[in-house]
C-alpha cells in the first residue's frame, strides 16, 4: 500500500479495516464467539457505515472485512459494496455462514473483482449440523457451489476441536473433492466463550493436539491440499521447530492497523476480542490508531513474554504477544509456553 497521510505512521499503515455489520443471524452456533454474551441484536447504520469507511479510505486503508451475524441479513449489503468499490477500495473479504448464498446472490457478488468470501462448514455433515442447526451442512455446502460456479473466490473457514483433529485429512481431502475451486481451507481452533450453548470443553485442543494439527497440517500441504490456520502465529513458531517448511505462515491476530467497529459501535483489535477502545464517533478512527494504549496492544507483550525462554524464537515468527483466548482449560501456563515446551526446547 502506498497511500500514506499525515495522520497515521508511514513505518505501520493499516491492513484491512473491519465491520461487525449486524449481530442478527439465521444460525445459532454453539461456538460462536461474536455474540456469546450478548442479550441484545444490534446493526450499525447505513449512514453510519458510509461514514466509517469514507473515513477509513482517508485514513489508509484499501481492505475491508465485513463480517456479523450474518452480513446478508444487512439489508444495505449489496449498496455498501457499490459504494466502497467506487470509493477506491481495493478488497472486500465477507464472512458467512452461507446459508442465503444462493445464485442471485452469488453472480451479484461475482460483480466485483476484488470481493473474496469465506464460508464457514464444519466437518462432516454430522459434526456441522450439530453446531449450527439441521440442515445448515447442505445449505451451506450448495452456498459455496453457487459462489464457486460463479467465480467468486471463496476461502472454507472450519472451526476446530479434538474430534475434526482426528478427521482432519479425510475432512481436507473430501472438500477439495466436492469443491475443487476453493482458494484454502482455513482452520480456526475452537475456544471456551461466554454463556456458550453446552458444554464444549471436551473439544478444546491441548497443547499435544496443537503439535499433531501443525504436522497434519504440513503433509497435507505437501500432498497438494492448502490448509491453513486463521490467526496464531504459534504455528509458525511450531512448524520451524519441527522442520515443516510447507507449513503456511499465520499473522498474528493483533498486529498494527488492525481494528473492527462492532455491530454496538465498540472499536477493538479483533472480533473475538473484548477490550474495547470506545464508543465509534465520526472522526476517531486516526485518533484511535495513534493512542498509546492501541500501540500497546498491538506491539510486544511485556507483562508474560519478557520472563519467558522462548521470547526470542517467537518474536522471529511474528510472535509478539502469548495465545489469545482460553485455549487450554487444565493448565496455568500460557498455552504458548505448554506448546513449545512439548518440543523439548
Amino acid at each position: 500500500m502506498t497511500h500514506t497521510t499525515d495522520r497515521y505512521p508511514a513505518d505501520s499503515m493499516p491492513g484491512h479495516l473491519s465491520l461487525e455489520l449486524t449481530t442478527r443471524c439465521n444460525s445459532a452456533c454453539r461456538h460462536c464467539f461474536a455474540r456469546a454474551g450478548l442479550t441484545e441484536e444490534a446493526s450499525l447504520t447505513p449512514e453510519l457505515v458510509e461514514t466509517i469507511c469514507a473515513e477509513g479510505y482517508d485514513v489508509g486503508y484499501r481492505r475491508l472485512h465485513l463480517t456479523g451475524g450474518e452480513p446478508l441479513l444487512w439489508p444495505d449489503l449489496w449498496d455498501l459494496l457499490e459504494k466502497v468499490f467506487t470509493l477506491g477500495y481495493h478488497s472486500v473479504f465477507l464472512n458467512t455462514n452461507g446459508l442465503l448464498l444462493d445464485s442471485a446472490a452469488a453472480e451479484r457478488f461475482a460483480r466485483y473483482a476484488g470481493l473474496s468470501l469465506s464460508v464457514s462448514l464444519e466437518g462432516s455433515e454430522a459434526s456441522h449440523d450439530a453446531l449450527r442447526g439441521p440442515g445448515t451442512h447442505r445449505r451451506a455446502a450448495e452456498g459455496i457451489a453457487y459462489a464457486l460456479a460463479a467465480g467468486v473466490p471463496v476461502r472454507i473457514f472450519t472451526v476446530i476441536g479434538k474430534t475434526l483433529l482426528s478427521r482432519l485429512p479425510s475432512f481436507v481431502k473430501a472438500v477439495a473433492q466436492f469443491f475443487p475451486g476453493i482458494k484454502s481451507l482455513t482452520l480456526i481452533q475452537i475456544v471456551g466463550v461466554e454463556d456458550e450453548i453446552g458444554d464444549l470443553s471436551q473439544e478444546v485442543m491441548a497443547p499435544e493436539d496443537f503439535v499433531r494439527m501443525v504436522r497434519t497440517i504440513a503433509v497435507l500441504n505437501v500432498c497438494g491440499y492448502t490448509t491453513d490456520v486463521l490467526n496464531d502465529p504459534l504455528v509458525n513458531v511450531a512448524a520451524d521447530l519441527m522442520q515443516l517448511p510447507y507449513t503456511p505462515p499465520s499473522p498474528a491476530l493483533c498486529r498494527p492497523g488492525k481494528l473492527i467497529i462492532r455491530a454496538d459501535r465498540r472499536m477493538a483489535l479483533a472480533h473475538s476480542t473484548r477490550k474495547s477502545f470506545g464508543i465509534y464517533a465520526p472522526g476517531m478512527l486516526a485518533h484511535v490508531l495513534t493512542r498509546r494504549d492501541y500501540r500497546k496492544a498491538v506491539g510486544p507483550d511485556d507483562i508474560t513474554c519478557p520472563a519467558c525462554r522462548y521470547r526470542d524464537l517467537c518474536r522471529k515468527h511474528g510472535m509478539q504477544r502469548p495465545s489469545v483466548g482460553e485455549l487450554d482449560r487444565e493448565h496455568a501456563t500460557p498455552f504458548c509456553q505448554a506448546v513449545l515446551a512439548r518440543l523439548n526446547l
